[in-house]
């Protein structure tokens, strides 16, 4: 796959880097002269200096022949233009990050749904994290509606003995992570005092799964 990185900050640099771990071709660009060069150096990857909301510079980085353009900068602005261009050039999948929820709207209306609003993740992962120390927040789906989140089983845990299917009743539990190996549960697994279960559920559910957890 083929993709635009726009923005070589430490979110940028750390989504190239597990990319190009993963054999995909990767295009950075980043504004700030100084940090592309470093880029160059640390990423086995094409590193542009330039504005990536220029066209000029999107078509350097052969934007009309790429899989995807994901939009990373710490500007809503800069993320919108590289959108609009993006959308004009037909790319097939276009990301972008937010920093101001109240921008989503404005992305929305030019038909962009791959939204990450990094604000709102890091304040529901520090609100989950205060509620429940031990439970890690990865993502909000679904319009909302959904929640994916990792929690350790502790020693006081209710369901440790009991299989998956006793008490994940209206979420799925997908992966158990013991004895530093990942692997999808059966029904009769069993859960284990130190597990680290990555769990899909409904917003509503979330507060019933802690309690039974």
């Amino acid at each position: 796959m083929k993709v635009v990185i726009i923005g070589g900050g430490k979110l940028g640099e750390a989504l190239a880097q597990l990319l190009i771990k993963e054999k995909h071709d990767v295009v950075v660009i980043e504004k700030n002269e100084k940090l592309a060069e470093e880029l160059a150096e640390k990423l086995d990857a094409l590193v542009l200096h330039g504005d990536g909301s220029n066209k000029n510079i999107l078509k350097d980085a052969n934007i009309q022949d790429v899989d995807a353009v994901v939009a990373v900068t710490g500007d809503d602005k800069t993320n919108l233009m590289v959108c609009e261009i993006a959308k004009n050039a037909n790319v097939p999948t276009i990301i972008t990050r937010i920093n101001n929820s109240e921008n989503e709207t404005i992305f929305t209306k030019i038909g962009i749904s791959n939204i990450i609003d990094t604000t709102r993740l890091s304040v529901l992962a520090f609100k989950q994290a205060l509620e429940r120390p031990g439970k890690q927040l990865s993502n909000i789906v679904a319009g909302g509606k959904g929640e994916v989140f990792e929690v350790s089983v502790r020693e006081d845990s209710k369901i440790i003995g009991k299989k998956i299917s006793e008490f994940a009743k209206n979420f799925v539990v997908a992966f158990v992570y013991r004895d530093d190996k990942c692997f999808i549960p059966k029904p009769d697994t069993k859960v284990k005092e130190g597990d680290i279960l990555t769990i899909f559920s409904p917003v509503e559910e979330v507060r019933k799964i802690e309690k039974l957890l």
